[in-house]
């Protein structure tokens, strides 16, 4: 039976969460509570890791503390770093993953490129660089690494524009908030949180001041669109519930690489040069074995050719592929070998015959 395909099941049981939201939204407050609730559920003895780009884990510390968790802090917002963090997660330094916020480390990521390349404006074709380098270093391990992840990010305003039916111009209006990241960031998450402060006003002073967070995706679907009021982890704990239950390996065969499909000018070229060089090897090899031109050297040739490459064209070895070439080649080297050691037991046999001839002289 085929293991390209394998029965469905949950082969990626790890929470993969992300929380956007304005300054002071509660996002922060609210990741170390979804932290500390998973660090519990899962039973973890290892610390949960805190990539700060904030320098604002310290204000955790009581909640921590009180949970009697131990939390591990990098203070940084290189990617370079946070490439090194997820690396050192995946070998199982720890189970739970805090980075807070990715904002940082996007915007980061985006002004060392400029530095380097000593831009002030990117191109497409420095997004056509930028992009992938990003899909690859963050966004492919985000969603496959075996451990959890809870990520923060900075909320920016999305603009659109329509006409005015009155002035008959163009005018800008707010359409929707969006995380301020690299725009296919926030699709990588199961569950993504938009994080609101709300305050109630009285006689123009601050009565009550609440967090809400609104569910904008839910693959589980078990909360999706919901509200809640100062969030906590028992508010999500159905979906990370979800997200754990009845975990499987995967048992198909590793996914295989695309860029086999696309052949570049240079691998072409290359491929070209490989092909040319075994030709040559074919020959040269050949002709070490029959090198005259006589006829019965051109036959033995023939008969080479065709025992290795069932043809008894030379044009249609030119033809055929690299890797039938290097097959043929190596049966030309049991033909050849062959042939070696039937001439040398020829010599051995008329060596022998002559010295019979030269007795009978005698």
């Amino acid at each position: 039976m085929s293991n390209f395909f394998s029965p469905l099941g949950n082969t990626k049981p790890y929470f993969k969460t992300a929380l956007q939201g304005y300054a002071g939204s509660g996002k922060t407050h609210t990741s170390a509570l979804i932290a500390i609730g998973l660090h519990r559920k899962i039973a973890s003895k290892k610390p949960i890791i805190f990539f700060d780009t904030e320098r604002a884990s310290k204000f955790l510390l009581p909640m921590f503390t009180e949970a009697k968790i131990e939390v591990q802090v990098k203070e940084s917002r290189s990617l370079a770093d946070l490439k090194e963090t997820m690396r050192l997660m995946r070998e199982g330094y720890s189970d739970i993953l805090i980075i807070d916020s990715i904002t940082h480390i996007w915007t980061r990521f985006i002004e060392a490129y400029k530095t380097s390349k000593k831009k002030v404006y990117l191109t497409m074709h420095d997004w056509g660089v930028l992009k992938p380098a990003w899909f690859s270093e963050f966004s492919d391990p985000f969603v496959n690494d075996p451990y959890h992840i809870i990520m923060c990010g900075r909320a920016g305003e999305v603009f659109d524009s329509e006409i005015n039916e009155e002035t008959g111009k163009k005018e800008m209006f707010v359409s929707g908030v969006k995380m301020k990241v690299e725009k296919e960031t926030a699709y990588e998450p199961d569950l993504l949180l938009h994080m609101d402060r709300v305050q109630e006003m009285e006689g123009g002073a601050v009565t009550r001041v609440t967090r809400t967070a609104t569910v904008l995706k839910d693959r589980s679907t078990i909360i999706d669109g919901k509200v809640f009021e100062n969030p906590t982890f028992a508010h999500l704990e159905p979906v990370i519930d979800a997200l754990l239950k009845n975990p499987i390996k995967r048992s198909t065969v590793a996914e295989r690489d695309s860029a086999e499909l696309v052949k570049t000018e240079e691998s072409k070229r290359e491929w070209r040069d490989k092909k040319d060089i075994k030709l040559e090897e074919i020959q040269n090899y050949m002709l070490s074995l029959w090198p005259s031109r006589n006829a019965e050297d051109n036959k033995m040739k023939v008969d080479a050719i065709n025992f290795a490459f069932e043809s008894l064209s030379w044009k249609a070895v030119e033809l055929m592929s690299l890797e039938k070439l290097v097959a043929g080649f190596e049966r030309l080297q049991e033909f050849g070998q062959k042939f070696v050691a039937d001439k040398k037991k020829e010599a051995e046999a008329e060596k022998v015959g002559g010295k019979k001839e030269e007795k009978k002289k005698k």
